[in-house]
């Protein structure tokens, strides 16, 4: 059986996403039952996710879900990611979805601030049968965190096995530019280098972190993401297998 996901992601700002929407909707073992996008222009972000979808040959329903708080629009939309598409692309009409129907078998990766995850809590009672929930940050001060924290807050309260990939942890897995540069055999591999060198430039750093990929094969099962029990229905990440890496790579290249 398939291991079935849905995925909420900040795609189009920082480029981990789109290297862990690559790695996860590759992967043949996955079923990813809808792709939601949070936190300012959303419309912007499912544009971006449906281009990296039609390079992947693949038409997983996206959702353009919540703007998020005004603040933290105003302090983390960055106006790159528009950038990602063509001008054509960008007037192109995006016809939005509807939330998933989730049962006992769908894991929830959030590699984004929280926020549909609220959303849902209030208008979408089935998310309530969700049991594991993988999520990118390790404290109250991480940026998917601290961008809703009233959203995060929530996120707690709830009885799902929450699954924490930290920042620490993933930094293991990372491309310097050289690397990126390596990955330009196809046009998968171009869009992905546009995106992390673009993203690279923005904020002046010389090394792309997969902080969302490490979540995303968290969410698969794969193992490579080693965890601890930190509390009750908690658990921390504490290693990374390198083997990650090399996988990413193969995914892209292919």
């Amino acid at each position: 059986m398939k291991t079935q996901l849905v995925i909420d992601t900040d795609a189009g700002t920082d480029c981990d996403d789109l290297f862990a929407l690559s790695y996860v909707l590759r992967n043949l073992y996955c079923d990813v039952k809808a792709i939601s996008t949070v936190i300012g222009n959303t419309i912007i972000r499912a544009k971006v996710t449906k281009k990296l979808e039609r390079l992947l040959g693949v038409n997983v329903p996206i959702i353009a879900g919540e703007k998020g708080p005004k603040e933290s629009v105003k302090k983390y939309w960055t106006g790159i990611e528009e950038l990602a598409l063509t001008k054509e692309e960008l007037n192109e009409s995006f016809q939005n979805n509807q939330y998933p129907i989730y049962t006992k078998d769908t894991r929830l990766v959030c590699i984004g601030p929280l926020t549909n995850i609220l959303n849902q809590l209030q208008t979408n009672p089935t998310i309530r049968n969700v049991r594991n929930v993988y999520v990118m940050g390790s404290s109250d001060s991480s940026h998917n965190f601290k961008a809703d924290l009233e959203a995060w807050k929530k996120v707690q309260e709830q009885p799902w096995n929450i699954y924490q990939v930290t920042k620490e942890v993933s930094e293991r897995v990372s491309f310097t530019r050289f690397e990126l540069g390596e990955l330009r055999v196809n046009p998968l591999g171009d869009f992905l280098y546009e995106s992390a060198t673009r993203w690279l430039d923005y904020t002046k750093r010389d090394r792309a972190c997969m902080y969302d990929v490490l979540t995303v094969s968290s969410g698969l099962g794969e193992g490579l993401v080693k965890f601890k029990k930190h509390q009750n229905n908690r658990f921390v990440s504490t290693d990374v297998d390198s083997k990650l890496k090399d996988k990413l790579v193969e995914v892209i290249k292919q």
